[in-house]
């Protein structure tokens, strides 16, 4: 009677125990649909924002552009106001040398007309005249000469005349030129203040454009943080998940065969064992592009706080599991890309983003130094690499430190 009872109990047991796990098999299911949701609703940010980059990156060239087409013109407007500022002063002294041609010529002209009125008034006397009044030889030389003299200042006289006349028209052909200079070079200037007004404003216009592009980035990257954030809450309940199922079969196998009992925590304490051997995740290439912590963004800049280590390397250069443990997740996860997280036990994970391909699926057990997958560029990257994370109970913590500590 006590073995039947005791047998009714172990098959109670096994269905409730049966029960239990076909329901979380189906929750695992109806979260899986939901992550399959968020992932293509990841691509399409993913999408966007490599249109934003694209969008910021030729709106920047503009206003570049419009940059040095705004120099090219204000020094133009500047060598247009230092040529007005020379014809300004150019026109001065022109206008004074024609003023004070002017003058002269007025004043030879005022004693050309005195000696021709005091000619008028005093008679026609001619030359000839004055020589034959001479009283003597001597006195004949004397008024030849001054004769000469007279003739010889009336001459330069007209001649000086003629040359201020010649000199007042070539100062007023100057005077014209350089005016008319002047009124270029002013309309000139004019229209360049106007295109540098026109490009002052469209620049404002534009970096007002590329500002609203980088916000919305910003909103995006974000969007990308917080799921990194639900991502802790993710593997905890998967990791949480994964051992109720195993200490389920555990409690399965006891009940079937508690003889087994024995051989499974064996099994249980190799495997915790393992996990204290750990390798680096990408052999043959050591250097880290990005370590963990803040850094600079390198697609947005400013600050970030970055989760993991980036270890570069080629494409489809394999990656290994630093540690033994069971794969939770294997799948394409937004700005992560291709991403599979492992479980290691005692709430430890590790995090393998950017792969170009995945090698293993969820449930699989495997061992320190395994491929699990290869190099890539997918999800929100700026070239192959590896960005690796180790996380307890869900939070990051420096991956350098964890692997020097193993």
């Amino acid at each position: 009677m006590k073995r039947r009872s005791k047998i009714i109990t172990v098959i109670a047991t096994f269905l409730l125990i049966t029960s239990s796990i076909y329901v979380f098999a189906n929750e695992i299911d109806e979260k899986k649909d939901s992550l399959k949701e968020a992932e293509q609703q990841q691509k399409v940010v993913e999408s966007q924002i490599q249109n934003k980059q694209l969008e910021e990156a030729e709106i920047i060239e503009k206003i570049e552009a419009l940059e040095m087409d705004i120099i090219e013109t204000e020094n133009e407007i500047g060598r247009l106001e230092t040529q007005i500022s020379e014809t300004v002063e150019k026109i001065a002294v022109t206008q004074e040398d024609l003023e004070e041609a002017i003058e002269t010529m007025g004043e030879k002209n005022e004693t050309l007309e005195s000696r021709l009125d005091v000619m008028y008034r005093r008679g026609n006397i001619g030359y000839i005249e004055v020589l034959l009044g001479s009283g003597d030889f001597t006195e004949l030389l004397t008024n030849i000469d001054m004769i000469r003299m007279i003739a010889n200042q009336d001459v330069e006289m007209i001649e000086e005349l003629e040359e201020q006349k010649e000199l007042i028209a070539s100062k007023k052909k100057l005077l014209e030129d350089q005016q008319a200079k002047l009124v270029t070079y002013q309309q000139d200037a004019t229209s360049q203040k106007e295109q540098l007004q026109v490009s002052r404003g469209t620049q404002i216009t534009l970096r007002r454009e590329v500002q609203s592009v980088i916000s919305e980035m910003e909103t995006n990257l974000d969007q990308m943080e917080k799921e990194s954030q639900s991502l802790e809450a993710e593997i905890q309940r998967l990791q949480e998940a994964e051992r109720a199922r195993i200490e389920a079969e555990r409690k399965r196998k006891e009940a079937e065969k508690r003889a087994a009992e024995e051989a499974k925590e064996q099994s249980n304490q190799q495997q915790v064992g393992s996990t204290q051997s750990s390798s680096w995740p990408v052999p043959g290439h050591s250097r880290i592009s990005s370590p963990y912590g803040n850094r600079t963004h390198p697609v947005l800049g400013g600050t970030r706080f970055h989760s993991g280590i980036d270890i570069p390397a080629p494409t489809g250069r394999p990656v290994v599991a630093v540690a033994s443990g069971t794969v939770i997740m294997s799948q394409y996860s937004g700005s992560y890309g291709n991403v599979v997280i492992i479980d290691h036990g005692a709430g430890l994970s590790t995090l393998y983003a950017h792969n170009s391909r995945n090698q293993v699926s969820p449930g699989q057990q495997v061992q320190a130094g395994q491929t699990i997958a290869s190099i890539g560029s997918t999800g929100m990257s700026t070239g192959p690499h590896l960005h690796f994370e180790v996380r307890q109970n869900g939070s990051t913590t420096n991956p350098l430190s964890w692997l020097r500590n193993r």
